[in-house]
């Protein structure tokens, strides 16, 4: 039996579960996806470039602002936006400072004290089906990018 070629019922199955968020203004996700882990490493590099390129202080400030949106300065450059899988909405400053500080900071306290293997399962998470890290999991957050 040949396998179908990749259709629209595929993408509307796997955009079709995020629908039930929505964005601050109240308006809904039709057409986002999650953010893949080529989007996120995008991000993370946009994030170190900037944080460089202004020794901390102002990606500090940025990612302040950025938080308030549920997003980070690489994030939002990328169309991606982190929503709380229990509220639908954009996650709030708070989540993000915990999701940053804390479930990153004990995902990395994991990786040291497992010589690497912790490491291994945050990327092999991040490369499964739900496209979400174990910190993800944690602070209930998906990222989600714009169509």
């Amino acid at each position: 039996m040949a396998m179908p070629p990749t259709d629209v019922r595929t993408r509307t199955r796997r955009t079709s579960a995020y629908r039930a968020f929505r964005l601050g203004d109240g308006s809904p996700t039709d057409g986002w996806s999650p953010a893949g882990p080529a989007h996120r490493l995008a991000a993370w590099c946009v994030d170190i470039g900037l944080f460089v390129l202004t020794f901390g202080i102002g990606w500090s400030l940025l990612t302040w602002q950025s938080w308030a949106r549920g997003s980070t300065p690489g994030k939002a450059l990328l169309g991606i936006t982190a929503f709380g899988s229990d509220t639908g909405r954009p996650a709030t400053r708070s989540r993000m400072a915990l999701r940053a500080f804390v479930y990153q900071g004990v995902a990395v306290l994991i990786g040291i004290a497992t010589l690497g293997f912790g490491w291994l399962y945050c990327i092999a998470s991040a490369l499964g089906t739900k496209h979400r890290t174990l910190y993800d999991e944690w602070s209930q957050v998906v990222l989600l990018r714009r169509p």
